[in-house]
């Protein structure tokens, strides 16, 4: 009888030990991205300090991220109320083809860069590094300091240089 009663408490002790918490779930692997994605892994606002910026835009400013998902990194320094700024972005689709679209071709810091708008206060620069490529906007505005009259590319280019010595390329 002893035997009995001690196989079922064994048995009773078995099964209440397999009935217990499952084992926890291993949480999902984080999404990998696509695989024609291309991660930038440089800070575009550390391609100009505020000091430049400031100097360009003709007021205090401030770098602040501008990420574009699906299309890059970007940072912006823009001027209280938004008139004057300045933008990079390091875009990772493929540089798009310019041929027909750009208004001029030039070089800057050894690289080939298409002018795409360049209006006297505007200015649109697209630079081929491969992928990520530049693409570096400007606008002017009386921001309480006088600014040149002069095509704002032909004033931003000196910036535009900067930011591909420190990207490196």
């Amino acid at each position: 009888m002893i035997t009995r009663l001690a196989a079922a408490t064994a048995a009773l002790l078995l099964a209440a030990g397999c009935s217990g918490d499952p084992a926890p779930e291993t949480p999902p692997a984080p999404e990998a991205p696509p695989a024609n994605s291309v991660q930038v892994a440089t800070d575009p606002c550390t391609l100009l300090t505020n000091e430049e910026a400031s100097a360009h835009v003709g007021a205090p400013v401030t770098g602040v991220p501008d990420d574009l998902p699906n299309v890059g990194r970007g940072c912006r320094w823009e001027a209280p109320g938004g008139a004057a700024y300045l933008s990079v972005i390091l875009n990772t689709p493929a540089f798009p083809d310019v041929t027909t679209t750009s208004q001029r071709s030039v070089d800057i810091a050894g690289k080939k860069a298409s002018v795409m708008a360049d209006d006297g206060l505007y200015c649109l620069v697209y630079v081929n590094g491969g992928t990520p490529w530049l693409q570096f906007g400007s606008q002017s505005a009386q921001t309480g300091r006088e600014v040149a009259k002069t095509f704002e590319c032909d004033r931003s280019m000196r910036l535009v240089s900067k930011v591909i010595a420190n990207l490196k390329w």
